[in-house]
């Protein structure tokens, strides 16, 4: 009997999703390794899928999957192995060859992760659920793609690492890449590459090239009198200030919301963090660092030409975008009040999604209700992401949204 309603399973740690009929129940074992599918006081019909490997580059995996197969089945009469064209992902599939049992095994390889299926069926019920099982088993998607992109842009950053700087012995580790003398946090280039997935290659290029310019350019022993006009403030979001990382030796100031103020030495290619050691290395006072970076903002050239339309309710918007990638820096800029009122009005409402863009817009409800939903959209799909809150621009200062 077929079913009439299908629903669906989550796995709980998002690593697959499927279909089976609504009448089923699902069992979760070892926190959901592995979960099982199958009619309610059946003991001997039912489906069971395993994680086996985790973690790994699986398009690499296709040619070890049958030797991975094999390996699985060891122990058990099967037979018959081979690709089964109907699955979303590759695997293969297998019978069960005993006397007592007609089910199938499958494996099958996907996003970053590999799973292990088998049925329970009985010989003479084969018509019965071999094709309900083959139907759960089709609608079956592996929902890792992101975890994947990520493997495959850390493995070619070690790559070219290790090519760069044979001497440092860099390896994998969870959170990044580790050396001897250094350790470098991916969360960026993971941003970026999941941003454009396509560009994976150039940008793991391009990141790996920025760290070998930071370590050949004399990193930490510059002078103050050598940097002090190129230190610029720079807008992140609180959460970029990991403990236990290098991001908790970054000079802050705390600002409004969730967005704190870091602060950059602006180089031609790259931009190189102000750190505490910085500051007391320099004797100079944190006061000091920030009136200077707020002097150098100011005198950072704006765009030639302003993109940006006219509403019918009289409201404008305008978007900054500078070639310094530093947009969302022009928000500290001491005289955003008085450059933008005039064809704004006053109070009116700026917006940094992320680090290159600088939005500014008239105090008018139907515009900022539309650009409230842009901001956001824009900030969750950034690699360099500041905040979706939109801030308040008035003649006394700033403040952020409620």
């Amino acid at each position: 009997m077929q079913p009439t309603r299908w629903t669906t399973f989550s796995h709980p740690h998002e690593v697959y999703r499927l279909e089976y009929p609504a009448e089923w129940e699902h069992l979760e074992k070892e926190e959901a390794r592995s979960c099982g599918f199958g009619p309610k006081e059946r003991d001997d019909v039912g489906l069971w899928i395993s994680i086996m490997p985790f973690s790994v580059d699986t398009p690499r995996l296709v040619d070890d999957l049958p030797k991975l197969m094999k390996q699985s089945l060891e122990k058990t009469e099967a037979g018959n192995l081979r690709h089964d064209t109907t699955l979303r992902h590759y695997g293969l599939k297998a019978d069960m060859l005993k006397d007592d049992q007609a089910g199938h095994y499958w494996i099958m390889a996907g996003g970053d992760v590999v799973l292990f299926a088998s049925t329970q069926v009985p010989p003479a019920e084969r018509d019965v659920w071999n094709p309900l099982f083959d139907r759960v088993m089709a609608s079956l998607q592996i929902t890792r793609d992101d975890e994947l992109i990520m493997i495959q842009s850390a493995t070619e950053a070690l790559q070219l690492l290790r090519k760069k700087f044979p001497d440092e012995d860099f390896e994998l580790e969870e959170k990044g890449i580790r050396g001897k003398g250094q350790r470098i946090n991916l969360n960026n280039l993971y941003r970026q590459v999941k941003a454009s997935p396509k560009r994976k290659s150039e940008l793991v290029k391009s990141f790996i090239d920025g760290i070998t310019q930071s370590v050949t350019a004399d990193v930490g022993t510059e002078e103050w009198e050598e940097v002090n006009g190129v230190v610029v403030p720079l807008l992140k979001p609180v959460d970029y200030l990991v403990p236990n990382t290098p991001t908790e030796h970054l000079h802050t100031t705390e600002w409004l919301a969730d967005v704190v103020i870091c602060y950059v030495i602006k180089r031609e290619k790259f931009y190189r963090f102000v750190t505490g050691w910085d500051i007391r290395r320099w004797d100079i006072t944190a006061e000091q660092l920030e009136k200077r970076a707020i002097e150098n903002l100011a005198r950072l050239p704006w765009p030639n030409r302003l993109e940006g339309s006219r509403q019918r309710d009289g409201g404008r918007v305008i978007v900054i975008m500078t070639k310094d990638d530093l947009a969302s820096s022009r928000l500290l800029h001491p005289d955003l009040h008085q450059l933008f009122s005039g064809p704004l009005g006053s109070p009116f409402w700026a917006g940094v999604p992320d680090r290159a863009t600088l939005v500014v817009y008239s105090d008018r409800r139907a515009l900022k209700q539309r650009i409230a939903r842009t901001l956001k959209k824009d900030h969750h799909r950034s690699a360099y992401p500041v905040t979706p809150r939109p801030f308040l621009v008035t003649r006394d200062g700033i403040a952020p949204s409620e």
